[in-house]
């Protein structure tokens, strides 16, 4: 619990959290300016994954850089902050069915980069209701 009228999420239900929701953004910085990008996501073994074209989010993948990746629920009164490292995911065996899910946004042949968060922190708060 915070002192603020928020509690906080432990990292279990912040990923249960996760699982329910595909879109979110992930901010980076580029040169010296902060940059959020929305993105569609599902997430593979408690990494945020995320496909893409050539450009900014594909860049902090190649360079690993430390990125944030955030999702809330406005109505319900949450959100779920990652921090990790971005990599560029080659060969994703196994996630067939998490990267299916992609596959509904972004069919076959657009956006063909994926981009893995390998989390670091993974951390949320929720407004406390009041009666």
């Amino acid at each position: 619990m915070t002192s603020r009228g928020l509690d906080r999420i432990g990292p279990e239900e912040c990923l249960e959290l996760l699982r329910h929701k595909t879109f979110g953004r992930v901010g980076m910085r580029i040169s010296d300016e902060p940059v959020i990008l929305p993105v569609f996501y599902t997430l593979a073994a408690g990494d945020v994954v995320f496909r893409t074209d050539p450009g900014t989010k594909l860049i902090a993948a190649v360079l690993e850089s430390r990125v944030a990746f955030e999702v809330d629920d406005p109505e319900a009164g949450w959100s779920v902050l990652v921090v990790g490292h971005a990599h560029e995911l080659r060969a994703p065996s196994g996630m067939t069915e998490e990267l299916a899910r992609l596959d509904a946004f972004w069919p076959q042949g657009e956006r063909e980069h994926l981009v893995r968060i390998s989390a670091d922190k993974i951390e949320g708060r929720r407004i406390r209701r009041t009666a």
